[in-house]
């Protein structure tokens, strides 16, 4: 989106006109945007604050004049929410992936693999946690022994310490001197930062006396309730750039890392709910059970299997995109990040059901 579009005055156009809202919920959530605070976040109101699934937002205007803005959120109170803006961008798309409401009766969600809701959070990011991932981490770096484990309960906090928790992204510097990150849609800059905060020179200058010349630091959350800033892995190079196959070993650490973690804090709920609506990418789910929704809340993700009338039950890995109470139920809405028989084939099966029911 166009710098020169100045968001506030966009937001109180277009609340005079067609209207702000919430992106990702089944029925409509207006806001009406309140103002700015000195700090530069934003100030929404709306009629009743919904669950959020992350610690992230995005409001959005009609397609007329399609924006979205993405917000960290700051803060919750009463029926007011506290932003800080992170992205903004214009979008000419329309949407390619309808929804088949038609299968409400027809198709049911079972077999609900989802998290404990009595796990002892003490122990998850305790001793035994560490060695699952100080083993991870040995395995696959075996070739960079400069690698390193940082944990954050015996680690100082530092600038990039602090950048890591609170944008929830790496940092990859590949030129410390000019402070220049690696071109990733999943690293954040600092550099901006530090500018703003008149430390850039220092930055630079500490960098040097260090003697990093790169650095990549990729921190580890533990997934459950909010987000938990267990560690981080860390490679500083003296005189050449971390190569990029070093991100995508640290990305593979975390992913190992959490499905050993979550292998022994999940369990199968053999329970039945309804399905509203299906589409290629998600499904929407009618959840009547309380069990559901307090695992959810503690992980944002599961797995399920989708049964079609007179069909054979396709197996399916979730992720919570957004979660909305109505009455004596809540949608669930969930975008699909994998299916059985081969992502392929049960893709095929899976697309072919949706226009059969049609």
């Amino acid at each position: 989106m166009e710098e020169s579009l100045n968001i506030q005055d966009l937001y109180k156009q277009m609340m005079n006109a067609e209207g702000l809202y919430l992106k990702g919920y089944d029925t409509q959530i207006k806001l009406r945007f309140k103002g700015e605070r000195p700090d530069g976040s934003h100030i929404f109101e709306m009629e009743a604050i919904p669950d959020f699934p992350t610690e992230r937002f995005t409001v959005y205007t009609t397609p007329s004049f399609q924006v979205e803005v993405d917000y960290q959120i700051l803060s919750k109170k009463d029926n007011l929410l506290l932003g800080k803006l992170i992205e903004k961008r214009q979008s000419f798309a329309v949407r390619q992936d309808p929804r088949n409401e038609k299968v409400y009766g027809s198709v049911l969600a079972s077999n609900f693999l989802v998290a404990k809701t009595d796990i002892d959070f003490s122990k998850l990011t305790g001793v035994s946690s560490q060695v699952i991932l100080t083993d991870i981490h040995r395995n696959l770096l075996k070739d960079y022994p400069q690698s390193k484990v940082v944990f954050i309960s015996s680690s100082e906090m530092n600038d990039e310490v602090e950048l890591m928790q609170l944008y929830k992204k790496p940092l990859y510097l590949i030129n410390t001197q000019v402070m220049e990150s690696a071109p990733l849609p999943d690293v954040y800059d600092p550099k901006e930062t530090f500018e703003e905060d008149f430390l850039l020179d220092d930055k630079i200058a500490e960098y040097k006396r260090k003697k990093m010349s790169s650095f990549l630091y990729y921190p580890i959350f533990i997934k459950m309730n909010d987000l938990h800033f267990f560690a981080y892995l860390s490679l500083e190079y003296e005189k050449s750039p971390v190569p990029i196959a070093v991100f995508e070993l640290f990305k593979e650490v975390e992913i190992t890392f959490q499905e050993r973690i979550m292998d022994s804090n999940t369990h199968i709920l053999d329970l039945k709910q309804n399905v509203l609506n299906v589409s290629k990418g998600g499904v929407a789910i009618e959840v009547r059970d309380p069990e559901i929704i307090k695992s959810l809340m503690i992980k944002p993700s599961m797995t399920i299997d989708i049964n079609f009338k007179m069909q054979a039950p396709i197996r399916m890995a979730m992720e919570l995109r957004h979660m909305e109470e109505i009455h004596d139920f809540y949608v669930v809405g969930t975008r699909i990040i994998g299916l059985s028989g081969g992502d392929k084939r049960g893709k095929e099966i899976y697309e072919s059901l949706i226009e059969f029911f049609r």
